[in-house]
Order: C-alpha cells, then sequence, then structure tokens
C-alpha cells in the first residue's frame, strides 16, 4: 500500500534508523525483514505482543473485527494497540484490514501453541495421521488430506480432547500441560535414546494423538494447545496493571532541582576544561579522578557519575584521543541557551542512556553485576526500564507516588527488558527514581511539574552524530531546540535576571537565575563564590586582570559593569578596575625564546634578582630588556605568581589578547535529521539501483553483501558507509577492506 507523506513521517520519527535508506523501496524491503523488527517489536508494551501475535496466528492478514472476536479486551485498547504498531512499521493498516509484513512472523510460537495442522499435514506421513486420527476415535482411511481433514474435525471438539487428556498417564500429563502451556516443540536431543525411548511420556503422547513427530523435533498441534487451554480462552489486552501508591503530598515543580543539576554539569565541564579527567587505559574514568570531580563539585561519587554520564552523552565533555575527558566545543553553545533549553538537553541525553548511571552494570546475570566505569555507554536493559518508570508514572494521578517495588509489575508489562536482566531489574528502576530526582523530573516516587512537561511536549529530534579533530566522539549530542522562544519548558523556569546590584565590598549579586550573557560577563571579571536563591561573584586584582588579558580594557570593563548593574557602580570597585589597567602591561613578553620588556630599568633589574623567578634565568641585556629560559606560556604564568601583570605581544608588536578560558575539544554535531523532509524526499526520489540498495541493507543490518570490484567478487560484513568510502571485513582477504563506491561495479544480497 502506498504510504502517505504522514503516514511515511510518523514511520521515521518512530524508527529513525530507516531515515538512512537511500529509497522509499528499501524502506519496505527494511519492513519486511524480521531481525530489525524484533528488537522493535520488544521494545513495546506486552499487548503489542498480544496484538502482533494474534495477527501472526491468523496467518499474517486479518481484519479488525476478527481480531475484536479473537481477543478479550475489556478497556477497548485495540485500536491505539493497531495504531502503536502501525506507527513502529509492524503492521499495514488498510480499512478494516490489518496485515503484517513479516511472511514468516515475529514469534517462532505465537501464544506459545504449535503450528496449525493445516501447516504440518504436509510434513507428517500418513503413518502419522493414521495414529493422529485413530488416536481420537477416527476412522484412519483415505487420503493423506482426508486423513488431516478428519484429524481437524476430531480436535475442533475440545471437550472430548480434554477427556481423553485426563486419561493420560502421570508423567506423560505433566509433559502435555508444559507443552500445553508455552512450550510446544520438544527436540529429539531432549529425549533420551535407546532402549527407553519407547517408554518416554512423549512416545506416549504421539501414541495417544496430542504429539506428533515431525523429522527430528515433536511438536503438539495447535488445536490440541487451545483444545485443551478452553472453549472460553482467549489472549486478553490488560493495559498497565494498577500500581500500588501512596500520598506523595502537593506536586513538586522540579525546577529547584532542575537548575542545580545545570550548575553542577556546567561546574564539571569548566572542570574537565581545565584539568582533564585522566581516563584508564581499559576506557572511563577511575576512582581517583571520580573522587577529586566529586570533591571539587560538593557531591557524591555516586552523583558526579551520573553528570559524566550525562555531560558525555550530551556530548558536553569528550575524550581528546583516549587519554583524557575535556569540555568541548559544544559545551560554549549550550551555556548560550536559556536555562529551560540546556536542562531539556540534559534530561534528553539522560532518558536516552542505555545504561543506568548511578548502578552501571550489565545486569543480565549474577556475573554481569560489577559496576563499569564511566562515563562510556554499554547495552543493558536499564535504558528500557527507565523509560518504563517515566512513562508509567505519568499515568499516576498527580499528588500520589510509588515505590520501585510497586512499579515492578507494570514496568514488566511495559518491557521485556526487566525479564532479560533479573538481578538487577528493581535496582535499575531503583536508580531511575534517584537519577530522575537529581535531574528534577521526579519527587517522591512521582513525577514534578517539570517531569510531567518534559513527557509532554515533542522533544528534540534524534541526537545529531558528533565527531572530534581525533575522530567520532564517544557520545552524541542530545540536541537542543534551535529556538529558545519555542522552548515549550521555557515558562515553567524563572525569567533570568538581567541586571547585578554591584556592592562596595567587591560583590556582585544577581538575584535569581542569571541570563546566560549576564553570567558569561560576570565570568569573565568576577569570580564565582555561591548560587543558591541568589549568585554571588566577588572582584578581585586576579579577577579584572584576567578581563584584561583578553584584551579587554578599563572602559570597556567599566561600560560594561554600568550597562548590568541595577544602580552606580560602586568607587571601591572603579578603583580597583583603574589600579589594575594601570600596572597591566607594565611587562611585555616577547617570542624567541621569551623576551620580557619592562616599563622602566628599576622593575626589571629587580625581577632579574628575585630569587622567586629564578626558574626564568632572566637576562638583562638593555636597560628595559631581558631574556627568559623558558617559553613565553610559561614565563607569563611565573610572572603572574610573583604578583606582576605581565602581557603577552604578538609577532607583530602588538599585545596578543589571551582567551579567558581553556580551548574547548573541538566537536562538530550534523544537523538532526528532519523525519517531514526525510520523508518528503524518499517519496519524491526516483528508484536507486540494486547496487545501491544491496549496499544500504547491508550497512543497515550488518548482513553479509557480495561487492564485485575489478572483475573480483569480495564476501563482505560489518558494512560501514561514509561518503564514497565502503569499508568492512572481507572474508576472501580475511581483513578489513575499504572500496572506492566509484570502483564496485554491482553489489547483491547472496
Amino acid at each position: 500500500m502506498p504510504r502517505t507523506n504522514a503516514e511515511l513521517t510518523t514511520l521515521l520519527e518512530h524508527r529513525p534508523e530507516l531515515a538512512a535508506a537511500p529509497s522509499l523501496d528499501v524502506v519496505e524491503r527494511l519492513l519486511a525483514r524480521p531481525e530489525p523488527a524484533i528488537p522493535v517489536l520488544l521494545g513495546l508494551d506486552a499487548d503489542c505482543h498480544v496484538v502482533s501475535q494474534a495477527v501472526q496466528a491468523a496467518g499474517g492478514a486479518t481484519t479488525r473485527e476478527r481480531l475484536a472476536a479473537a481477543l478479550h479486551d475489556p478497556r477497548g485498547r485495540l485500536g491505539e494497540v493497531l495504531g502503536t504498531l502501525a506507527a513502529h512499521g509492524l503492521l499495514t493498516l488498510d480499512g478494516p484490514s490489518v496485515r503484517s509484513p513479516h511472511r514468516g512472523g515475529l514469534w517462532a510460537h505465537p501464544f506459545g501453541l504449535g503450528r496449525p495442522l493445516r501447516e504440518l499435514a504436509g510434513e507428517l506421513s500418513a503413518e502419522m495421521l493414521k495414529t493422529l486420527v485413530s488416536a481420537h476415535g477416527g476412522r484412519a482411511r483415505g487420503r493423506r488430506a482426508e486423513l488431516a481433514a478428519e484429524a481437524g474435525r476430531l480436535l475442533a471438539d475440545g471437550v472430548a480432547v480434554r477427556a481423553r487428556a485426563a486419561r493420560l498417564p502421570r508423567q506423560a500429563a505433566d509433559l502435555l500441560r508444559t507443552m500445553a502451556a508455552g512450550r510446544p516443540v520438544l527436540e529429539s536431543e531432549q529425549v533420551h535414546f535407546g532402549a527407553g525411548v519407547r517408554t518416554h511420556p512423549v512416545q506416549r503422547l504421539v501414541e495417544a494423538g496430542f504429539v506428533v513427530r515431525d523429522g527430528w523435533a515433536y511438536e503438539m498441534p495447535r488445536e490440541i494447545g487451545l483444545a485443551l487451554r478452553g472453549d472460553d480462552w482467549r489472549p486478553a489486552l490488560t493495559g498497565q496493571p494498577d500500581v500500588p501508591v501512596r500520598e506523595a503530598g502537593p506536586s513538586a515543580d522540579g525546577v529547584g532541582a532542575a537548575l542545580r543539576a545545570l550548575d553542577l554539569v556546567e561546574a564539571l565541564v569548566e572542570l574537565a576544561t581545565a584539568t582533564p579527567l585522566t581516563e584508564l587505559k581499559a576506557g572511563g574514568v577511575g576512582t581517583r579522578e571520580l573522587r577529586r570531580a566529586a570533591k571539587a563539585l560538593g557531591v557524591t561519587e555516586q552523583e558526579v557519575t551520573l553528570w559524566l554520564d550525562v555531560a558525555h552523552a550530551a556530548a558536553l565533555v569528550a575524550s581528546d584521543g583516549g587519554e583524557r575527558l575535556t569540555g568541548t566545543t559544544l559545551a560554549d553553545d549550550w551555556l548560550a541557551r536559556s536555562p529551560a533549553a540546556r536542562w531539556r538537553v540534559l534530561a534528553a541525553a539522560w532518558h536516552g542512556l542505555p545504561q543506568a548511571a548511578t548502578h552501571r552494570v550489565v545486569g543480565c546475570c549474577e556475573g554481569h553485576l560489577d559496576p563499569l566505569p564511566p562515563p562510556y555507554v554499554f547495552e543493558c536493559g536499564a535504558g528500557a526500564i527507565r523509560r518504563a518508570v517515566l512513562d508509567t508514572l505519568r499515568t499516576l494521578p498527580e499528588g500520589v507516588g510509588a515505590e520501585a517495588s510497586g512499579l515492578m509489575t507494570a514496568v514488566h508489562w511495559r518491557t521485556r527488558a526487566a525479564a532479560e536482566s533479573p538481578p538487577a531489574a528493581e535496582p535499575f528502576v531503583t536508580a531511575a527514581l534517584r537519577e530522575g530526582d537529581l535531574l528534577g523530573l521526579t519527587t517522591d516516587g512521582a513525577l514534578t511539574h517539570l517531569g510531567r512537561a518534559y513527557l509532554a511536549t515533542p522533544g528534540p529530534t534524534p541526537p545529531p552524530t558528533t565527531s572530534t579533530r581525533d575522530g567520532p566522539a564517544a557520545g552524541a549530542s542530545a540536541g537542543a531546540p534551535s529556538g529558545e522562544a519555542e522552548e515549550p519548558l521555557a515558562g515553567l523556569f524563572p525569567v533570568p535576571a538581567l541586571t547585578v546590584t554591584l556592592q562596595n565590598d567587591l560583590t556582585a549579586i544577581v538575584t535569581g537565575l542569571p541570563a546566560p550573557a549576564l553570567a558569561a560577563f560576570l565570568g569573565s571579571c568576577a569570580d564565582l563564590e555561591s548560587r543558591d536563591r541568589a549568585s554571588v561573584w566577588r572582584f578581585s586584582e586576579r579577577s579584572v586582570r584576567r578581563a584584561l588579558d583578553a584584551g579587554g580594557d578599563a572602559e570597556s570593563l567599566l561600560a560594561g559593569l554600568a550597562r548590568h548593574s541595577a544602580k552606580d557602580v560602586p568607587q571601591a570597585l572603579r578603583y580597583l578596575v583603574t589600579d589594575t589597567a594601570r600596572k597591566h602591561g607594565t611587562l611585555k613578553v616577547a617570542a624567541t625564546p621569551s623576551v620580557v620588556i619592562a616599563a622602566d630599568a628599576v622593575t626589571l633589574t629587580g625581577l632579574c634578582r628575585a630569587k622567586s623567578l629564578r626558574k626564568l634565568a632572566l637576562q638583562q641585556v638593555a636597560p628595559t630588556v631581558a631574556l627568559s629560559a623558558r617559553p613565553p606560556e610559561e614565563t607569563l604564568r611565573l610572572l603572574r605568581e610573583a604578583g606582576q601583570a605581565p602581557v603577552a605581544l604578538a609577532p607583530d608588536g602588538t599585545i596578543r589578547a589571551e582567551p579567558a578560558r581553556r580551548p574547548r575539544l573541538t566537536v562538530d554535531a550534523e544537523p538532526a535529521p528532519d523525519p517531514a523532509a526525510t520523508a518528503a524526499a524518499m517519496l519524491k526520489g526516483t528508484a536507486t539501483s540494486g547496487t545501491a540498495e544491496a549496499l544500504a541493507l547491508a550497512a543497515m543490518t550488518g548482513e553479509l553483501v557480495v561487492i564485485v570490484s575489478q572483475r573480483r567478487e569480495h564476501y563482505m560484513d560489518d558494512l560501514a558507509i561514509a561518503g564514497d568510502a565502503i569499508t568492512g571485513y572481507c572474508h576472501d582477504c580475511d581483513r578489513g577492506h575499504t572500496f572506492d563506491r566509484a570502483r564496485v561495479t554491482r553489489a547483491y544480497l547472496p
């Protein structure tokens, strides 16, 4: 069925990996493949699993009316579930008809039932069909088709089937119940061979007509499984199970925790920029560096792990070559945004983490419960469980909360990850609530106003890929709305303050949250002392000199203070700025290797004799000129530590402005894809070649592809396409191989 622009846009919003397909034909071919569809389905709730199995049990094509008759749906959820499955490309809806794109289906045994007799009949011998018919009281005569029809008629009598099952020996009856409850196939390897095979319970079930032998496996026909479950049995759509709740008091807005999160992540980024966090050889940040960061931020090691994971996922910090984690250029863009937009970046980064930041274990079994060092990501069920927790809390009324243990049943209904991570499932739920509290999305087991608004409003498009100057960044930016005025969460945050109150004691006080421009200005010429309901900065000779080193002068700095101040600039602050500016530049440092130029000979002579500057080994070559044995940067640092105010000279002799911050690690973020634009381009695009489709399919699914280049065939997998370069592992060459797309004459899937 041709897709409309709206349908394709919705599909790409739910399945962003399909946006890389070169054409709509490739999208449809990918949707027909079960491998990429299975993890998508397992990420949906249990009712979606029920409907998917019901469609498969109906042969892959049915109608809404038949589905409604086949399912028990007391809450009327069928329409909603069908819409969800269609939005994820797992079903196609065309009026009343419902069709699966997967011919073989996604379930090995839908509802734990075996294949219907009509499918089994073609593979069974005539003797097996005769045994089945005779065991259920029929006449074993005629051709195979007649025998199969007779068996179907007999098995349709559920009362008779259950009556015969009640007469089975105990061991055979126990095995029958196990197979009917969800294990309809028993492999021959599970049956003891030899003299005892005739007495095995499964053989008794074969003779009694409850199980048929198909080659090397024993299988219970679907009709028998349904008969044993009862004539009234129907799969049920249950909806989310009830959650035990308790009074949680008035709903909090969460803004206080959100603002604290912004401060701590900003402090972590600045710490990583000034003194990068050393990485372990095996990857990640070790305990010693975590303790250093925790002490600098005034938080616990567990909490600093959260902020490191979030900052890394948002690409605010990244690895500079696998040795150190440092701040990135994206952090500067992030700091320039409104508080609401900055917080959304952090919330989206945390929301999408595959691991639990404060319980960093794989959790699939008892042997994988050792914590892994942050901040690098690894696959586990914690991310799916976190999102299930938030979606569950979203359904609760305001003013009530839930304990982690009380959420478990609903989480199990919402995601299969809870069953696949049994040792860590409840700790993952606890971690989600703990981390949500720190970010301001939850409090006391309930969503905050901020959390509800975040989940209710459309978030940013999927994270853009990022890369550093040394290669791909370890994290991916969580993105943020491009227009701050359009940020729907802005109304929940306090209006940023645009003015500062300057005090005679050389402090600056901002009531509330400072606007980004005001915070940047104060940070350039003063030191932040505290931040709570009001932020306090302190001016000093050192902080003013920092602003002058960045290229400013006394006049421009005083003008900036007057522009941002709610009242006149205090006289004490004016004196500090003018006095510091008067001394600033009395020494100049040039290169080759370093030349120190003083304003007067007396000052320079004193410096040459100073014991604190012996490392410079200053040699006076003129009354106001001396040579330093150290490079310019180190000479500047040592002179400043000695209480001087030197400036650096550029090669042309002019004063060189120094950046206020250590340079960030360059990280480039590609624009996030627009599902609507991608859908429109796909619908307008022309058909692609078979080679382009094969390469795209192999790159997206990881399956084997044959590439023909220079008259040779190369069997490749783990394919990656970047521009005109095609890389992957070549089984013929037994190594990694790279092809130029122009040299590929043909590619096909074997």
